[in-house]
């Protein structure tokens, strides 16, 4: 006698992957925003500045995206299964955007000769400074 059938396995087994993983999918969409700007910022600073675009550093952008996603889902595992009171795959993936979004803020700062990273670091520190 078969403890499980597979079409069982299968039927409770989708929507429970699918509920573990729901609240990370907007993070591993946005991501790939984040690294697809990337990318396209990238490509056009490196022009402006006249560097040549080498295959390489377009490979790197296959290993950030499969990289940057297991990182959030075992982020997500931790979170579940040993740590419940911490954010891990949102603190994970909100480390990640700021990686991903400064590069990319540097790269327009690059094409447009604005530094608009000092601006916002700027701003900020005036917010926590009326805190």
């Amino acid at each position: 006698m078969k403890a499980f059938k597979l079409s069982t396995l299968i039927t409770l087994g989708i929507p429970y992957i699918v509920f573990f993983f729901a609240p990370i999918a907007a993070a591993l969409a946005g991501l790939g925003v984040l690294i697809f700007a990337d990318v396209i910022t990238g490509c056009k600073a490196a022009k402006v500045r006249g560097e040549e675009i080498q295959s390489n550093r377009m490979a790197r952008t296959v290993s950030k995206i499969i990289f940057y996603s297991i990182a959030i889902i075992l982020s997500r595992v931790m979170e579940v299964v040993f740590i419940d009171f911490i954010p891990v795959a949102q603190l994970t993936a909100g480390y990640i955007a700021i990686v991903e979004f400064k590069s990319n803020i540097e790269n327009i700062g690059s094409i447009t000769g604005v530094d608009i990273w000092k601006h916002l670091m700027t701003k900020i520190e005036g917010w926590s400074k009326r805190i």
